[in-house]
């Protein structure tokens, strides 16, 4: 709608988009005076299936979109994953703190988000669960429990070779269901390492737990020498048939291999596996690489995913600025999930606007991203045992990603076509400050500054002319009018003031 005196013009273009049939408005309110209003981008989208909260769309099959092969779609819906996750749900389940498998999806879905990473059970902390019944009252795992012997935790030994079927039937199956109801694409974790003797003692594969003989060290069981123990080897094909085979009806379903583990051989091998499985062959996989000599950028997994590696502590702003440079630097023609971190543990900050930083930094990079905490469903977050019920994160950590993806939607941002362009943008500000930028150069831009304002950010819009707007990552709302904004080169926009983030958005004008 453009307002020249009383005389109101409506102006919309249409676009003809790859596999979408989207139609995008934009709605700009103009005076004498000067150039503002509201910008609208509306018509069918194709972004998240879980858009729309408890209303959206289930999860179709989720697939590398081969046009643009650093995002998912699912059917003619292009997709960008944006989660929050607690890693034990499966061990949690429904606790007498309160927690309930149900109400963790509800909570996901209710933010708009799509994407948790969940371990397909523990196969450690044996005597940990045990010392917490509060916490885990209601533990289960996919093996059977007959002895002889007992285990560590003073409950029967584990027979590897043997399935609790009502393990699959009554948590991972229904689980994946509601999940995709919900619109979730579920990322499993296959595999741990225990490179530590006190993990390993605790563990499904030490001697004193199971029953199966196999001979094991700590370090030992996801390393390629693990490849030449034919009894262990086995057991784990076995586990992933299992896995594969109760899953294989659900489209919304990432394998990873392991956590934090694994040698090349190892990881590569059972990638192999998954992917020529005789049954349920070509499902994605994903692979890491911290604490594991596998690359995922060469390797056959079909997503890449990158921890903390060398890019620092989960603390400052410049923590955030270098993961999101490590994450580029990770791209190799796949899509790249940074699917774990955290607050509080192993030296990070206990600041909540934290995940919300990292949120949009991972986006910028072009990559996905998965806050990924240990027990904030189950109390503060603090500790695995705080002696209080069960209750959801902070709104400041479930709302990061709602942000993110309501300034996605809401405005139509073509995020699939676009890539890191850092280069592009440069900022100014009276204290330190970071500008991390993700584009379509010519078309549009998104600029995300890290630091206090204002701030002076330069963008290089290749000429032609453009509407600009800032946006409150924090709240969920812009902050100014759209002002249209023309330039041969590289152009100057003063933000207004704000406190630790602010997104520049910028989109090519087409009158």
């Amino acid at each position: 709608m453009i307002v020249v005196g009383d005389r109101v013009y409506q102006e919309i273009h249409r676009f003809t988009r790859e596999r979408s049939n989207i139609v995008i408005g934009h709605i700009v309110k103009r005076r004498s005076q000067g150039v503002f209003g509201v910008l609208l981008k509306t018509g069918w989208l194709v972004l998240l299936p879980a858009l729309s909260g408890a209303g959206a769309g289930s999860a179709g099959r989720l697939e590398i979109c081969p046009e643009h092969p650093y995002y998912f779609r699912d059917g003619d819906r292009h997709v960008v994953l944006v989660g929050v996750s607690d890693r034990a749900l499966f061990s949690v389940w429904r606790n007498d703190k309160g927690f309930s498998w149900r109400n963790y999806l509800d909570d996901i879905a209710a933010h708009r988000l799509n994407y948790v990473r969940q371990d397909v059970f523990s196969w450690g902390k044996l005597r940990e669960l045990s010392e917490y019944p509060a916490q885990f009252s209601n533990v289960a795992r996919p093996f059977v429990r007959a002895g002889p012997g007992t285990a560590v935790d003073g409950k029967a030994k584990f027979d590897l070779t043997k399935f609790n079927q009502s393990y699959f039937d009554e948590r991972l199956k229904p689980f994946l269901r509601e999940a995709a109801e919900r619109g979730i694409y579920v990322e499993l974790t296959l595999f741990e390492g225990f490179r530590s003797r006190r993990d390993f003692e605790q563990s499904l594969y030490a001697a004193a737990n199971n029953v199966n003989k196999l001979g094991l060290r700590p370090g030992a069981v996801t390393s390629d020498a693990a490849l030449a123990n034919r009894e262990l080897t086995a057991i784990q094909e076995r586990y992933v048939d299992k896995v594969l085979g109760e899953t294989a009806g659900f489209g919304n379903v990432i394998y990873e291999i392991a956590n934090e583990a694994g040698g090349k051989l190892w990881v590569s091998h059972f990638i192999e596996y998954i992917h020529s499985h005789p049954e349920h062959r070509g499902r994605l996989v994903s692979a890491g690489e911290q604490g594991s000599s596998f690359d995922p950028r060469s390797g056959a997994n079909d997503i890449v995913v990158k921890h903390r590696g060398k890019a620092g502590l989960y603390a400052t702003d410049a923590d955030v600025r270098n993961h999101h440079a490590s994450l580029v630097g990770y791209r190799a023609g796949k899509p790249v999930s940074h699917n774990e971190y955290f607050l509080y543990a192993n030296r990070s900050t206990d600041d909540v606007n934290f995940p919300r930083k990292m949120m949009w930094a991972d986006f910028t990079a072009g990559g996905h991203s998965n806050f990924f905490d240990f027990s904030f469903w189950r109390g503060t977050g603090r500790t695995i045992d705080d002696g209080r019920a069960s209750c959801s994160p902070p709104e400041a950590v479930l709302g990061a990603g709602r942000g993110l993806v309501d300034f996605l939607s809401r405005n139509g941002v073509e995020f699939w076509s676009m890539a890191p362009h850092d280069e592009l943008a440069g900022v100014e500000a009276g204290k330190e400050a970071y500008v991390l930028t993700i584009a379509r150069p010519g078309r549009e831009y998104v600029c995300y500054v890290l630091g206090d304002g204002p701030v002076t950010v330069t963008v290089d819009l290749n000429g032609g002319r453009f509407i600009a707007r800032w946006y409150d990552p924090k709240n969920g709302r812009f902050l100014t009018e759209a002002a249209r904004v023309g330039s041969e080169g590289r152009c100057e926009l003063v933000s207004p003031p704000f406190a630790e983030d602010i997104v520049l958005y910028i989109f090519r004008s087409e009158s």
